[in-house]
């Protein structure tokens, strides 16, 4: 029965990462249904831009006490714990439990003391290479309620999972991050002028006076705003400006 149960949890964890493509839906999965196979607290991640490069870290947290400070000198690159644990990881490749509570590689007994100083508690991590043979990945989980065999066996079995989704997640922030430049830069410095003017209910005469230019001037800058941002009204243009987080809301009225 439990088998039967846990697998349909496998499952469930699975097919719900398909879904997650943001921070916030990474953080919900992890939180959800990812709790049932690795519960825990804070989950701290490290991956790879590319072949060969560093790790990239960061961190997602349920409770209060571990604040930025304490992720800061857990991943000292120099005598961090996490960068201790990665390294201990590549000569092992074996998912690391502290406590230990089965016979496992040894490992320094000084982080048990450091995961409390750190408010982490206990530690349940694997890591991940790449073909090239490089650290690709590595997952930490933080006051984990309960550590044994199976906790070991979920953090190999998921691991590739985890990985993957955490990888999207990443690879969606770069693209979401890449287009708001692009938009950034799809109008020019006046049109961008024009349509703050316009976002504060401004007519054409007022954004003249304000801008030093005629009137026939605005009228072709919102044309062309219009058919850059592809809408049809002056509105539908300060609307999809805001979206697109080419200019930013209303300040003052004219």
């Amino acid at each position: 029965m439990e088998y039967r149960e846990n697998q349909g949890w496998l499952i469930d964890a699975m097919q719900s990462a398909t879904k997650v493509l943001s921070a916030s839906q990474f953080f919900a999965w992890a939180q959800g249904p990812l709790q049932a196979l690795l519960p825990h607290e804070i989950m701290i991640c490290a991956i790879a831009e590319g072949p060969g490069q560093e790790l990239r870290l960061r961190y997602f947290t349920a409770t209060r006490y571990f604040k930025s400070e304490h992720f800061e000198s857990a991943c000292n690159p120099r005598n961090g714990l996490i960068m201790q644990v990665i390294n201990h990881w590549k000569n092992t490749r074996k998912p690391c439990l502290v406590p230990v509570p089965f016979d496992e590689p040894s490992y320094d007994p000084e982080w048990e003391s450091m995961l409390n100083r750190l408010e982490l508690r206990n530690m349940a991590s694997h890591g991940q290479i790449s073909h090239q043979g490089d650290l690709n990945a590595w997952f930490g989980f933080f006051r984990v309620p309960e550590m044994d065999h199976q906790t070991a066996y979920y953090l190999e079995l998921l691991l590739p999972c985890i990985t993957a989704t955490y990888a999207r997640v990443l690879s969606n922030e770069v693209g979401d991050s890449v287009q708001a430049r692009a938009m950034t830069n799809l109008l020019s410095r006046r049109e961008m002028q024009v349509l703050e003017l316009v976002r504060d209910g401004c007519s054409n005469q007022v954004i003249a006076e304000r801008l030093g230019i005629s009137v026939m001037t605005v009228k072709n800058h919102v044309q062309n705003i219009r058919v850059k941002l592809k809408v049809r009204t002056r509105g539908q243009a300060v609307a999809e400006g805001l979206r697109l987080v080419i200019i930013r809301p209303k300040q003052d009225n004219c």
